[in-house]
């Protein structure tokens, strides 16, 4: 009791500006475990119970070895870790208003994990904002965690947690880089996420452009496809290091169209580079082409060609650069530049076309190549030996960390760092941010250990 009530008078005495106070609550404490205290935005200090009032212009604040959970009218959860601070900047949530959504927090010190609400995801998809130092986060509804380490391994608030070693992040094997309309990306594991611009893609992913959706994904070897509208695409394989020699990819187009550059494993290591359409392959030799599989080809037919009369309707191919070998069960042929050919339904043989359809010959959506990436820097990553600094980890959804006027993406499994300085994605999760067993009993227990009444009580100034 005596330790908690030095650390409320230290609380007390710390200097706040004094205005209003916001009438509307933003949200409420949740569970707790440990103590939790609010600086409201007219000097009043409260010390926090489950079900206590929060509000625009709150500073919250854990103590040592303390937990809270906060929960916002727009649903979104953080739950705080100890010696934690967080402002609560701006908050303004009306469900029959989505364009006016606003929420900016400022992380001073600490850290917290959050499972984002409806803010940032309807009306303004720029509307959910957290700030530490310098550095901005951008939310596209996400799970993450961040933490402003202030020591080394980020011991300032868990001194007797021993130091976890890092472990490799799940390396993306390519990011989306234009979009238009929707992309997603079917998992292996079952699962199913959402793509924006930026956002990394990994092996096993099948992506799923929609009705009038198209996207360009580029690759780390420098390879590149634009992906059609109402298609499926799978990354079965992909292994590609500039320092090593295990280069190889397995590519296949399971339904609709895509347009493909291909990038440093097709040009010289083609025989590493797989490209399946139905049940026929694309031989590559550093090309640019267009694939399609519509029709029994979509639905996995045996007999998935097409004809003469509907070359649409089944697995083709037209060159615009180079030259690529259609191979099926019935023979091969070499697709020139300028040419197109498909499986012959009937024989099973891969055939030229004379007549090669206006929609393919001159097709409207853009070639992946038709504007610049810096690959290097699209895909730059560094190891962390866990110097002071913001880092963040992403569980679910996407995260734009922003330093000036820098930024990058982090998807899923992603992590990143600045320290003001330097702006990184990292290539190792650090120990300190792979979970935290007392936060994650806490949040799969719920419930609270305070003895506070439900509102709290006020305890200055």
């Amino acid at each position: 009791m005596n330790r908690l009530l030095s650390w409320l008078t230290l609380i007390v005495v710390l200097p706040f500006a004094v205005s209003a106070q916001a009438e509307d609550v933003a949200g409420k404490v949740g569970y707790m475990s440990g103590a939790l205290v609010s600086q409201r935005v007219d000097g009043t200090v409260k010390v926090m119970g489950p079900n206590a009032e929060i509000f625009e212009g709150d500073l919250l604040v854990t103590a040592k070895d303390s937990y809270a959970q906060v929960v916002m009218n727009d649903g979104s959860k953080m739950t705080l870790r100890p010696d934690s601070n967080l402002k609560i900047e701006a908050f303004q949530f009306k469900k029959e208003s989505p364009l006016t959504d606003n929420a900016v927090f400022r992380l001073l010190k600490g850290g917290f994990r959050t499972v984002t609400g409806l803010i940032g995801k309807r009306g303004n998809p720029d509307a959910y904002k957290l700030r530490a130092k310098t550095s901005t986060i951008g939310i596209r509804g996400t799970d993450f965690t961040t933490r402003l380490c202030a020591t080394q391994n980020c011991q300032d608030d868990s001194e007797s947690e021993p130091v976890k070693p890092a472990v490799e992040t799940s390396r993306a094997v390519g990011r989306v880089m234009l979009i238009r309309g929707e992309l997603l990306a079917n998992e292996l594991r079952g699962s199913s996420r959402k793509l924006a611009l930026g956002a990394p893609v990994y092996e096993g992913d099948t992506l799923k452009s929609s009705d009038k959706s198209y996207a360009v994904v580029v690759f780390r070897d420098g390879g590149r496809i634009t992906l059609q509208e109402n298609s499926d695409f799978l990354i079965e394989k992909y292994k590609y290091e500039k320092t090593t020699s295990q280069e190889s990819a397995t590519l296949r187009l399971l339904r609709g169209g895509v347009r493909v550059v291909t990038g440093l494993i097709g040009r010289f290591k083609h025989e590493n580079f797989n490209f399946g359409v139905g049940g026929a392959t694309i031989g590559i030799r550093g090309t640019g082409f267009d694939a399609w599989c519509n029709g029994p080809c979509a639905e996995g037919k045996s007999d998935f060609g097409a004809t003469p009369g509907k070359p649409l309707d089944g697995a083709g191919v037209y060159v615009w650069a180079g030259e690529v070998v259609l191979v099926s069960p019935g023979g091969s042929f070499t697709v020139a530049i300028n040419q197109a050919a498909i499986i012959a339904r009937e024989t099973g043989k891969p055939v030229q076309i004379m007549v090669i359809p206006a929609s393919i010959k001159d097709n409207p959506i853009p070639k992946p190549d038709s504007f610049p990436v810096d690959i290097d820097k699209l895909f730059d990553e560094i190891s962390t030996s866990g110097e002071p600094g913001l880092y963040v980890t992403v569980h679910d959804g996407q995260v734009i960390l922003a330093l000036g006027d820098q930024k990058i993406d982090l998807g899923r499994g992603e992590s990143g760092f600045t320290n003001d300085e330097i702006l990184t994605r990292l290539s190792n999760t650090p120990g300190f941010m792979r979970g935290d067993k007392r936060l994650d009993n806490l949040e799969s227990i719920g419930g609270s250990n305070s003895a506070l009444p439900g509102g709290g009580c006020v305890v200055g100034p």
